[in-house]
């Protein structure tokens, strides 16, 4: 895992690669959206494109209204621990 020191130079804000095992800077300064890109770019395996109209046409889909039920309170439930943690 990559590891930043945050350095401060002048006023400006800047990031660098460090091993801190060595104690020694690799690369050159960064700003954040930069590191924030590198790191985003290591850290998440997969993109999903979640789509709620047609989630939506989907549980409207299916034929039994208890099956239609239970999935549609599942979501729910999915949606309330996603903001839960925002």
């Amino acid at each position: 895992m990559m590891t930043f020191h945050r350095l401060i130079i002048d006023g400006e804000t800047y990031y660098r690669e460090v091993n801190e095992s060595t104690d020694m800077y690799h690369g050159e300064l960064l700003d954040q959206d930069e590191v924030i890109e590198i790191l985003l770019a290591e850290h998440v395996s997969q993109e999903i494109d979640v789509d709620g109209d047609k989630v939506r046409r989907y549980i409207e889909s299916i034929p039994t209204p208890l099956y239609r039920q239970v999935v549609q309170e599942y979501i729910e439930h999915l949606e309330r621990m996603v903001e839960s943690y925002n």
